[in-house]
Parts: structure tokens; C-alpha cells; sequence
């Protein structure tokens, strides 16, 4: 097949906008996290081009013909085949195509199918352990090109000049291109490394697994080359003819079918099933959105493909690696710094990156002298020319980012820290202002009315009489309560009611029954021992008001998880019914008090349970020791929402457009926002909830299941914790000290309890990231933290400052105690050798230390109040929410972590400083942290008391008594 000068510009543009694809979306492609079915695809569908563009048939029969130096048929044997093929069925000859191959194959050949092969092995367990990989190998692939190309003699300067006055090459061609070439390969090495910023996502020591990990990356760039080798040969080999495209076309075909067949029996061997993970149950039941990227990428990644070989028989494989490798890379790296606080430009990374554009502009202008000698090897002026242009706008994009970040993040006047402070107590003051501000009956009454658009709930009274005598100050704001119980009005009264009978009845969904009647509490009998004390806490809670409640049944979660996840799409739904009935109350002239004919379903407090222990409910699925997030956890998001889009499948880089919504820098600034999964997808590997949950049966209907704790983004209906109420940790006052008596330690003890540790996902659990980080930080790797500027003693500037620094200044004492839990036998002895397990602590010894941190367990942390309560500084890491979040104010009550722990050491550092006067006082803000943890303490003791949880409970079941009633449209509470 004659090629038109023209064509190699046209497809060289092609091959940089789909590098340039590949790049932006690298990270956030479901396709890319499954190369294996992404090669696949890509080689099915080059295959089948490569076969129709060559005319269905292979080749002519003149190029069939068997030659002296080949193993093949005699020509009477290929006559006789060459009349079956042309008997054959349009379907018989393509299955049969591929198979040619195998039949009539050259050794290369045979190499090239199996370093595919390979190839795509190696890519697979790489992306599956991507938190241990090295950062830009892939750059060294032209550098091997090279070689390979020399060593094989597959590129030599040809005696015979393109044109007559054409210049012949230096005899010192090859080694000033190499020099070059080890040059561009080092500065762009060395360029990418210093502009990679990673997450906290732990690469276990314990198995050598980095070793593993890396070793066979290399040998995947290694396979590169010789794959790229080969198939440049065959794409030169028939350049005038379409037997190229005919090898190419069975040798993809072939290899897409071996491929295939492998993985049809890795199936075999290890079938899908619930505890899989879910990028295996995939490969069997695959959802809409990723069968929609896997095509997408896989028409791009085949357009790839297909422009490389095409180029491969005009340019160097070395120069069409380097044209991909400099977009690729430095695209990705260029936007994964974006972030102001993520990389500073220090001189070595500038100067790299200088002599890396540089080194590219010699190779090319290299590449289009020696073109002019070549007959089968040329760059025409054009594709000389756009690639000139295409490294000078790379040059001139990455030069100016870098003197963007100098230029804005040289100097700040104040530290965000402090700005947050200062604007967290002003907010703080606000919200309190409008929750107390009711000072009797009839101002709350309307209060109530021009909050939420309906009349209070009957029985209002008894519960605002309730309030004053327990001297609750908040009157007036019961958001969370809103929020939980608004698609309720959605629903008819008579269908919750059945769906709280059909839970109840079913010891199998883990949800336990308490019943109210005639003010009196009852507990189911059938919920099992070890949970008893929960519902029993919450009996004693309501006993206290019981008598000013209707009659009712409450379905109670007894586990830690959260349970509801209702799809945006039904949650809209059932908003907009819930505003039809709400409007339908508000208009309604004459309202009633509860009614007293419920009906509730008995069955539930039968002495034999109506159904047995392993008999399971329709609506509730069994989804433990799993990834829940993209199932469960962001169904409720609006189907633009980052997460809903994008799947950030690489565990080892930092994704900072997931914090940058809630983010100030590294440093969190919108507690509310930063719980919400809707905008980080990242996140889905970043806690134990998400990533392998231990006891977690969800439903995606709107099933009434009140629960300690929930994810913003679920449903459940949230009370005050019993386990706090029932004081099962309490903080002793009398062994607490003043602020500035306590150490300069950050401490923290506790087990492995946040998911279930299986197939590695112990990894990513938030407790395991914090004692990483705060035990295996290098002590010389450096943070680029904001510092009083020391040269004219105004604002802050970014300094690299050492982990050393930091802890030579607070002491940290962070360790889990105890042994391994919930964990999986190797997993178990994985973390035994990661870790050190102590001993265990007395609780009151955690008052003697300046630092608290508090982390998510399976669910809630209940030791949250019990560190506010004190007058510790609490430092806090919280994916699930409880009744009281929306009284409290980040920065002013608490600091705020984020859940990427990326903050951790910013964090200790303008709190605990980062050196010391000639007095030994360090120079961290002792005067912020004193006042957050003063101010912390005191609002606890006024607004986070059992008698708070009391009125809270009290409120919220006046409400969901008048949900489930039958005549809740005309039942209110009237003045006088």
C-alpha cells in the first residue's frame, strides 16, 4: 500500500491528541483500571481495521507464495488451500484468519504473541498494586528503543541518499544521538519524580512487595521495546503492499484470542462471588458506566495503536516513544501539581526540566538531519515542524506553571490556619445565635413554622417544657432531624409501618426491634446478646418522655455501618411527594393531636421468632467484606457529581481535584463538604467503611432504620448513641490537667477495627494510614509547610521542612494495641509485620497529652466526647457523622483532619512548631490550640449532655410519630 507524504503529519496530529486523552484521563478512567479487558478490546478492534483494510483476504496470492528461505507449503499444498479458502464463508474465513498464525508463523511472530501477552500480565498486577509502583520508568522506554535498535542493526544511516545533494551522516551519528537521548531520559526522569505527589495509601514493607512491584515494571518496559522493535519491522516490511496489515491483523487477532482464553480460565479457576472484589465480579456482571468508558477508551486506545504502527514504518520507534512519553507524562504531571501547596519549584526541578525541553528540541532537529539520508525512515519538514512547535508549547505551558506557583505562593500574609479560626468563631457565634434564639412557646412555635414551612408536631409543648427543665439552650435548630426524616413524608404512613414490621420480624437484616405503647417501652426479645445493651440504652433514653408519645414501632440498626443508600433519582422522587404532603399539612385549618388507633404488626414480639436466623430479606442485600462505594456509597449523588463521572482507580497519587471543593491548600476548610463522597472519588480507597466493611447488609429502598452514626451521602435516620448516653467511656476530670501542663505528644491508641482487612485492603483503612504516617515517615523526607517568612519577619512562605524537624519539637506516640482484628489469616500477618502492637492503655492516661487524635472505627468513634469533654486538643478524622455534628463548628470546637491524612503534618506543625527558641519554648501556636480546646470543652458542657441527648431523642420521635400516622396531614400542635 503506496503512503502519501502528506498522511504522516495527519496521523502524527491524531497520535498527539490521543496521547493528550490518555493523559488527562489516565486517573479517572474505569477502563484504565482494567487493562487486561482494555487490551483485549484494543487488539480485537485493531485486529479486525488491519483485516478489512487489507481486503478481507490476507494478501495477494503472489505474496502467499511460498519462498526458498520459508518453512512453509509447497505450491501445489497452497493451491489446494487457496481453493478451500475461497469456498469458505465469509464468517469461516475471518474465525479462521488468526489461526493462519499459528500455522504459518516465523518466530517473531510467536515472540511478539507472547510478550503481549506478557505485557498485559505484568500492566494488570501493576495497576492492581499500583501503590507500590515507580514513578516515570516508562520515560527510559526511547533509551531502550534506541538500543535494541542499535544492537539489532535495525537503523543504520543507508550509503544511498534520499535526494542527490543530500549530506551524509556523521560517523558520530549514533553516539552523539545516544548521549542526547541518555540526557532527555535522566532530566525528564528526574523531572517527573520530583513533580509526582502521592497519597498516603500504604506499600506494605512487611512482603517486599515494592521490590516485586518495580522489578516487574521494568521488565514491562523492557517487553515494550522488543514489541515496539518488532512490530516497526513488519510495519517497514510490506510498506507498498498490504501485507503488513495482514500479518499485523492476524498476529492481534491471534493475541487477542489467546488472551481471552486465559481468561476464561482464570474465571474457571476463581469464579466471581460476593466477597470478590468488585473489579473481578465485574468481568461477568459489568455495570452501564463502565461498559460505556471500556468502549470509549477502547476506541481511543485502538486510534492510538493504530497511528503508532502506522508511523512506525516512516519515523524512529525512539522518536515516536519520545513524542508520546513527553506528552503523556508531562501533561499528567503538570496537572497533577496544580495545587499551590503540591510541589514547589525549586531550582533543581526547573533546571531538569530545562534540559529536558532542550534535549528534545536536539533529538528532533537530530531526527530531521538524519532523515534526509534515509529512503524507508524519513520525518518530512511538516511533522518536523509541528513537532517543534508541539515541545515548545510544553516548554512554554510547563516553564510558566512553574513561575505561576512561585510567583503566587511566595508570600501570604497570614496563615490559613488562622484565617479558618477566626472565621470559624464568627460562624459558630452565628449559628448559636439563631438556635437559642427562642425564649418562649409562641416564638418558637414560629420559629418552628418559618423553618420548615408546617406546623410543629403535636405535643410540641410537653416537649419544649421538657427542654427548659433539662435547661437545653438549643431551641430553635433541628436541621439533622429535617434532613433524616424529609423522604419519609414521601411515603405512606401504612407502607412504614410495614416496612419496620417486615425489618423487625427478620433477625437476618441485624435491625432490632423496640416498641412504645402506652408510654411504656418494649424490646424485641429476638436480637442477639451482644447487642442488647444498645437498644436497652435507647429504651432508657425514651423512658424518660415515653408518656408524650404515640404508640410505635422503631427498627433500631445494631450494627456500626450505615444501612440506607437511596438512589438520587428516588430521592427526588420522594422529595417532591414529600412537599406535596407537607403542603397538604400546612393548609390543613383544624389539626389534631396523635391518633390512637395504630396498627402495628405483633409478630416481631412473638417468643418464637416469625422467621428463622438465616431467612433473608428480598430488599437487603449481604455486602460485607466488599468495596461498598461506587454501589452504595455515591448512589445518592446527582449523576454529575465527580464520582458518578470518574473513578480514581490509582491509590499511589494524590487527587487534588477531589480535596480542592473542601480544601484550602492542605489544609481543610469546609468540614460539612468534606464529608460528602460525591466529589471524591479517591475516597473509595481511603477508609475501611468503603473499602471492605465488616458487617454491612444495605438496602437501597427508603426503609426506616434509625441508626448511631451514618455517611453523609446515606439515609439513615440518625439518634444520640446509646454507647455515649450509657457512658461507656467517660472522661475523668479530676485526672485532667491544664493545657500548658500536658506533654507535647500527639497520641493516640486503638485496634484495627475500621473494616475488615482482605485481599489488602488494610491498606487504605484510615487508623493503618495515621500509624504509617506517624511511624514510618522517613525522618529526612521533607513538607513544604507555610513558615514565618525569617527575612523580613512578614507573612509566610513554602520551606521544606524535614519530618525530623517537625517531631524533634512534638513527641508522637501513636501505636495500635493489642493484636490484629477483623482481619483475614495472611492479611492478619501482614499487619503484624507492618506494625508494632502494644499494649494496651488506661483511658484516663490519654488527658495527659497536649494532641488527641480520633479516627473512625467500624462506624462512629465513641470516644469523640469523652477528648472534647477534656482539655486535650482534638484532632479529628470523621467519615461518619452523628446527632451532633451540626452543633459543633470545625476550627472553633475541633481541628478538622482531612481524610486523606495528606494534612496530618501541617497540622502538628503549626500547632506543636517546628523548632525551638534558646529557651526551649517551641514556636507552634500554643495560644490557638489552648483557646479551640477551651472553647471545645466549654460548649460540650452546654450543648452535648445526656439531657441534650435526651431532648434531641425527644424531638426527633415526636416527628416520626406524626410521619407514620395515617391522618399526619391534619396533625399539628396549636397555641392556646
Amino acid at each position: 500500500m503506496a503512503r502519501k507524504e502528506g498522511h504522516q503529519l495527519l496521523v502524527l496530529c491524531n497520535l498527539i491528541a490521543t496521547s493528550i486523552w490518555i493523559a488527562a484521563k489516565f486517573q479517572t478512567s474505569g477502563a484504565l483500571e482494567r487493562p487486561y479487558h482494555l487490551s483485549i478490546c484494543v487488539l480485537g478492534l485493531s485486529g479486525l481495521f488491519w483485516y478489512f483494510l487489507c481486503g478481507v483476504r490476507p494478501a495477494s496470492a503472489e505474496d502467499e507464495l511460498p519462498r526458498d528461505d520459508d518453512n512453509a507449503h509447497s505450491k501445489q499444498q497452497f493451491e489446494i488451500e487457496e481453493r478451500q479458502y475461497a469456498g469458505r464463508s465469509m464468517l469461516g474465513r475471518t474465525l479462521r484468519f488468526p489461526l493462519r498464525t499459528c500455522t504459518k508463523s516465523r518466530p517473531s511472530s510467536l515472540l511478539l504473541v507472547a510478550c503481549i501477552v506478557t505485557r498485559a500480565l505484568i500492566l494488570r498486577r501493576v495497576v492492581r498494586r499500583v501503590e507500590c509502583a515507580w514513578d516515570g520508568v516508562e520515560i527510559y522506554l526511547p533509551l531502550l528503543l534506541c538500543l535494541l535498535e542499535f544492537l539489532t542493526k535495525d537503523y543504520r544511516p543507508s550509503s544511498i541518499p534520499r535526494f542527490d545533494n543530500a549530506p551524509q551522516p556523521s560517523r558520530h551519528y549514533n553516539f552523539r544521538y545516544v548521549l542526547l537521548l541518555v540526557v532527555w531520559v535522566l532530566s525528564a526522569y528526574g523531572t517527573v519524580s520530583l513533580s509526582a505527589d502521592h497519597s498516603t495509601y500504604i506499600c506494605p514493607h512487611a512482603n517486599h512487595l515494592r521490590r516485586w512491584i518495580r522489578t516487574i515494571q521494568v521488565l514491562g518496559v523492557f517487553l515494550d521495546a522488543v514489541i515496539i522493535n518488532i512490530v516497526s519491522k513488519i510495519s517497514r516490511e510490506g510498506q507498498e503492499t498490504s501485507k503488513s496489515w495482514a500479518r499485523l491483523s492476524q498476529l492481534a487477532l491471534a493475541t487477542a484470542g489467546v488472551m481471552f482464553a486465559i481468561a476464561c480460565l482464570f474465571l474457571w479457576w476463581n469464579p466471581p462471588y460476593n466477597h470478590t472484589p468488585r473489579y473481578l465480579n465485574w468481568s461477568l456482571v459489568p455495570d452501564l458506566a463502565t461498559i460505556f468508558s471500556m468502549s470509549f477508551a477502547a476506541l481511543l486506545c485502538t486510534n492510538f495503536v493504530l497511528s503508532a504502527v502506522y508511523l512506525l514504518a516512516e519515523l524512529r520507534p525512539a522518536t515516536i516513544a519520545i513524542t508520546t512519553s513527553c506528552v503523556c507524562l508531562y501533561i499528567y504531571h503538570m496537572s497533577a501539581s496544580s495545587s499551590e501547596y503540591s510541589v514547589i519549584p525549586q531550582r533543581p526541578l526547573n533546571i531538569l526540566c530545562g534540559v529536558a525541553f532542550g534535549a528534545t528540541f536536539g533529538l528532533l532537529r537530530m531526527e530531521r538531519e538524519a532523515s534526509k539520508t534515509q529512503i524507508h525512515l524519513f520525518m518530512n519538514q511538516r511533522s518536523s515542524r509541528a513537532l517543534m512547535l508541539l515541545c515548545f508549547l510544553l516548554t512554554a505551558a510547563f516553564c510558566g506553571q512553574k513561575y505561576v506557583l512561585y510567583t503566587t505562593t511566595a508570600k501570604f500574609p497570614n496563615h490559613p490556619i488562622t484565617a479558618l479560626i477566626t472565621n470559624a468563631r464568627s460562624i459558630a457565634s452565628n449559628w448559636e445565635r439563631q438556635a437559642t434564639g427562642s425564649m418562649s412557646i409562641t416564638e418558637a412555635v414560629e420559629q418552628y413554622q418559618s423553618r420548615y414551612g408546617i406546623p410543629p408536631p403535636p405535643h410540641f409543648d410537653k416537649w419544649w417544657d421538657y427542654a427548659l427543665a433539662r435547661d437545653s439552650i438549643i431551641k430553635d435548630d433541628f436541621g439533622q432531624i429535617h434532613e433524616d426524616l424529609l423522604p419519609f413524608w414521601g411515603i405512606k404512613p401504612s407502607e412504614i409501618r410495614n416496612m419496620t414490621a417486615h425489618m423487625i420480624e427478620r433477625p437476618w437484616t441485624e435491625v432490632a426491634g423496640l416498641r412504645i405503647s402506652n408510654g411504656t417501652t418494649a424490646l424485641g426479645p429476638h436480637m442477639p446478646a451482644t447487642h442488647r445493651w444498645m437498644v436497652e440504652g435507647a429504651a432508657n433514653m425514651i423512658n424518660k418522655f415515653a408518656e408524650w408519645l404515640p404508640d410505635m414501632d422503631l427498627a433500631f440498626n445494631i450494627n456500626d455501618e450505615s444501612r440506607v443508600a437511596i438512589p438520587w433519582k428516588d430521592m427526588q422522587s420522594l422529595k417532591e411527594n414529600a412537599e406535596i404532603s407537607r403542603r397538604a399539612l400546612n393548609r390543613t385549618k383544624t389539626l389534631r393531636s396523635f391518633s390512637t388507633n395504630r396498627e402495628w404488626a405483633d409478630r416481631f414480639m412473638e417468643p418464637e421468632a416469625p422467621y428463622p436466623s438465616d431467612f433473608p430479606s428480598p430488599d437487603f442485600k449481604e455486602a460485607s467484606l466488599r468495596s461498598s462505594f461506587m454501589d452504595y456509597g455515591v448512589t445518592g449523588c446527582p449523576p454529575n457529581s465527580l464520582s458518578k463521572k470518574q473513578t480514581w482507580w490509582n491509590k499511589n497519587a494524590f487527587c487534588h481535584d477531589c480535596a480542592k471543593p473542601h480544601s484550602v491548600g492542605p489544609i481543610l476548610a469546609n468540614w460539612t463538604l468534606s464529608g460528602s463522597l460525591c466529589h471524591q472519588p479517591d475516597l473509595a480507597n481511603l477508609h475501611g467503611f468503603h473499602l471492605s466493611p465488616s458487617a454491612f447488609k444495605p438496602t437501597k429502598k427508603p426503609f426506616p432504620i434509625f441508626s448511631q452514626s451514618k455517611i453523609p451521602t446515606f439515609n439513615d435516620i440518625i439518634f444520640p448513641s446509646p454507647w455515649n448516653y450509657e457512658d461507656k467511656v467517660i472522661h475523668n476530670a479530676s485526672l485532667d490537667m491544664t493545657y500548658s501542663d500536658k506533654d507535647r505528644t500527639v497520641f493516640w491508641r486503638g485496634a484495627t477495627s475500621e473494616g475488615y482487612a482482605i485481599r489488602g485492603t488494610w491498606q487504605g483503612m484510615q487508623r493503618q494510614r495515621f500509624v504509617h504516617i506517624a511511624n514510618y515517615s522517613a525522618p529526612d523526607s521533607k513538607v513544604n509547610l507555610l513558615l514565618p517568612d525569617k527575612g523580613n519577619g512578614m507573612g509566610y512562605n513554602q520551606q521544606p521542612t524535614t519530618i525530623a524537624q517537625i517531631t524533634s519539637v512534638t513527641n508522637i506516640s501513636v501505636s495500635f494495641v493489642g493484636g490484629p482484628a477483623r482481619c483475614y489469616g495472611p492479611d492478619c500477618d501482614l499487619e503484624v509485620e507492618e506494625f508494632e502492637f502494644g499494649g494496651s492503655v488506661d483511658f484516663q492516661d490519654h488527658w495527659k497529652y497536649k494532641f488527641l487524635f480520633d479516627l473512625d472505627g467500624a462506624g462512629f468513634s465513641g470516644r469523640f466526647l469523652p477528648f472534647l469533654e477534656s482539655r486535650s486538643l482534638v484532632f479529628r478524622a470523621a467519615g461518619f457523622r452523628q446527632w451532633f455534628d451540626e452543633r459543633l463548628v470545625a476550627w472553633r470546637h475541633f481541628v478538622p483532619v482531612d481524610a486523606r491524612l495528606h494534612d496530618v503534618w501541617h497540622l502538628i506543625a503549626y500547632f506543636g512548631g517546628t523548632e525551638k527558641d534558646r529557651d526551649g519554648e517551641a514556636n507552634g501556636h500554643d495560644r490557638e490550640g489552648e483557646k479551640i480546646a477551651e472553647e471545645g470543652r466549654a460548649w460540650a458542657a452546654q450543648v452535648l449532655r445526656k439531657e441534650d441527648m435526651e431532648v434531641y431523642m425527644f424531638r426527633l420521635l415526636l416527628e416520626w410519630g406524626r410521619i407514620v400516622d395515617d391522618r399526619r396531614e391534619e396533625l399539628g400542635f396549636v397555641l392556646g
